[in-house]
């Protein structure tokens, strides 16, 4: 009897620690599965892409990385700099593996704000091209580069009796009234570039002078960058400011488009980097690497990317203009701002003003009194109410960068803008004021 009680004692222990021991096991078993199905589902997730360049131009360059790693799964999204820039600053911007543009603001922003994943060692970039490049050594590498200048319709030109216009001045001409078109520096990094190299190179007041000519002649304002090439393409104008790529591509096509360099323009290099919170990094790094490979630089002509390699410093031979960066981020708002405010919401007015202004100055009996009025005029329209000193100024800087004023919220600022808004308005009508009397005065 002792020793039945004794075995019984005994079994009961063993199934207790048999189903224990079951118990541990199947809490490891299922942390294991939990912690596998984490992994297969982060592997599972698609390398995304996102680019200011277009879909389409992205896309080839995967088709071709396919070859290499076939089993890549890459997602491509599209957006504006503004855009992008709002998109980053989400908080599930974690989604985001792989970020190219040639917006340097855009990177500027994403380095200081620790968003960017460190290579480590750094991508070495060629000599001639160094000192273009963003200062934020490690956080990003270019690919490639591109120029702007002036892409144009010989047909639309021919048909109009006009040249081919070759610099920024041209554009300032009577002759091309109504007849370019341009985007903005809000809707554009690369255009905002192109003001930027503008005002650096002429100087604040100049450059705004020169910019409002130019201003009063524009027909109609692009939504894009990519629209003055197609409006250019399509006959809809006869010349506008941009990208080369955009240009070589046009020119593919249609053998009556053509395209100049400007003079002292700035190169514009083409940035990747990886966003600091991918959960892709090493695969990102292989898109990086063959990009900057061989088979990846010969891709920049061949495609519709449409850049110049590292290997190829015929242009940059030909510029020795060199923009200041810190300028570019720290007033990068204010330019965008003061853009649309003097050329973008009064595109009419101006085009009346300066239409005016031109018939004026065609006129060869002008009194002295009449051509010193039309020199006060041409004055009030090509001023803007911001001064150089401003301009550099952090205490007003200020006003465009803090978080409030990106997200339109400011008060301050907007008191700002809408005192713009009234000197603007204010400038033109003194200079139609100006032009009216001249006219009464010539009948």
């Amino acid at each position: 009897m002792l020793l039945l009680c004794f075995l019984q004692a005994y079994a009961s222990r063993a199934v207790t620690m048999v189903i224990m021991k079951s118990k541990k096991k199947l809490i490891v078993l299922l942390i294991f599965l939990l912690t596998s199905v984490r992994c297969l589902a982060a592997e599972s997730k698609p390398i995304v892409i996102l680019t200011t360049f277009s879909e389409h131009t992205i896309s080839q360059i995967v088709d071709k990385y396919h070859e290499f790693y076939p089993g890549a799964d890459i997602r491509i999204i599209f957006r504006r700099t503004r855009s992008m820039l709002r998109l980053l600053e989400k908080d599930d911007y974690q989604n985001i593996d792989i970020v190219i543009s040639s917006s340097p603001v855009l990177f500027h922003h994403l380095a200081n704000n620790k968003k960017l994943h460190t290579f480590s060692p750094p991508y070495s970039v060629p000599s001639w091209l160094a000192p273009h490049i963003l200062d934020i050594s490690g956080k990003v590498t270019a690919f490639g580069y591109s120029g702007f200048g002036l892409i144009s319709n010989e047909q639309y030109l021919t048909s109009h009796g006009l040249p081919i216009p070759e610099t920024w001045e041209d554009l300032t001409n009577a002759q091309f009234f109504q007849h370019i078109t341009m985007s903005t520096p809000s809707r554009s990094g690369t255009t905002n570039l192109m003001v930027e190299n503008i005002l650096q190179h002429y100087g604040w007041e100049e450059g705004w002078r020169l910019l409002m000519k130019i201003g009063g002649n524009i027909a109609f304002i692009s939504s894009r960058s990519f629209g003055v090439s197609e409006a250019v393409s399509r006959g809809l104008i006869g010349a506008g400011p941009v990208i080369d790529s955009y240009a070589i591509n046009s020119i593919k096509v249609f053998d009556y488009v053509g395209f100049k360099y400007l003079t002292s323009s700035i190169l514009m290099p083409t940035y990747i980097g990886i966003a600091k919170n991918s959960q892709h990094i090493n695969d990102a790094i292989k898109f990086v690497d063959f990009l900057r490979s061989k088979s990846g630089q010969q891709l920049l002509e061949k495609t519709s990317i449409a850049k110049f390699s590292l290997s190829q410093p015929k242009l940059a031979e030909t510029t020795s203009f060199i923009l200041n960066k810190q300028l570019v981020h720290s007033r990068d708002k204010l330019i965008s701002f003061l853009f649309d405010q003097a050329i973008t919401e009064q595109l009419h007015q101006l085009n009346t003003t300066w239409e005016s202004i031109h018939q004026l100055e065609s006129q060869v009996n002008l009194s002295s009194e009449a051509l010193k009025k039309l020199v006060r005029a041409k004055q009030y329209a090509s001023q803007v109410p911001v001064t150089a000193e401003q301009s550099i100024s952090e205490e007003y800087l200020v006003l465009f960068n803090n978080d409030n004023a990106k997200r339109g919220r400011d008060p301050i600022m907007a008191k700002e803008i809408q005192q713009w808004k009234e000197t603007l308005r204010n400038n033109l009508q003194q200079a139609n004021l100006l032009t009216s009397q001249i006219h009464q005065e010539q009948e």
